[in-house]
């Protein structure tokens, strides 16, 4: 799984760049958002990642922070939503303005995104309705945490992992690691090691 990326942008057309990590060009697909930041070209950016895996196809998405990362995953559980048409909602709409059209009463009737009718619209908005705030409070989480890095990033993932391969469901490996981030002094200082260790002492309570 590639997670985050940090490399020289040396092409940009659209919401699509290609990132020059150490000598090797990685074609990404990119939301509103980060597309507004990702703007000289020759110089570095670091971005937070997905790597959708099809059987004949690896597509790679970059987002500029968490929330839009977790709200991509929720888009593509959706029945009949898969990663193409996730983007093309990040990247007509950043996080922020998702929300507000979820929260209004006229729902996705206030936008049009190319591409997509208005029974998904719909779809999409009863689906994210009660999930995208838990997104929210996570990310607010995180920032009291501490100021979230690569290497955080990365073992967090790793800790994750760790925890899945014990036999924990994904959504109840996140939520053990998100408590001890939550509980810990330390928060996103944790290596590793020590996410997972204080993880097993979570569950053993």
């Amino acid at each position: 799984m590639i997670s985050s990326l940090r490399g020289k942008l040396i092409h940009k057309f659209r919401n699509e760049i290609i990132l020059d990590v150490n000598g090797v060009g990685y074609h990404i697909f990119i939301s509103k958002s980060l597309s507004e930041k990702v703007t000289d070209l020759n110089s570095e950016y670091f971005m937070l990642t997905y790597l959708d895996v099809k059987e004949n196809s690896l597509m790679l998405y970059g987002f500029s922070d968490e929330k839009e990362r977790e709200v991509f995953k929720l888009l593509i559980s959706i029945s009949g939503i898969g990663a193409k048409m996730s983007h093309s909602i990040l990247s007509n709409l950043t996080f922020g303005e998702l929300i507000n059209v979820i929260t209004n009463t006229k729902g996705f009737s206030t936008v049009k995104i190319p591409g997509i009718g208005s029974k998904k619209l719909e779809l999409i908005s009863m689906s994210l309705k009660d999930k995208i705030y838990r997104i929210d409070a996570d990310a607010e989480i995180k920032a009291r945490s501490g100021a979230m890095g690569e290497g955080s990033e990365f073992m967090r993932f790793e800790a994750m992992n760790a925890l899945m391969n014990l036999g924990y469901q994904r959504n109840d490996a996140e939520k053990i690691i998100r408590e001890v981030l939550k509980q810990s002094e330390r928060g996103m200082l944790l290596n590793t090691e020590e996410i997972i260790r204080k993880a097993l002492e979570y569950i053993s309570k």
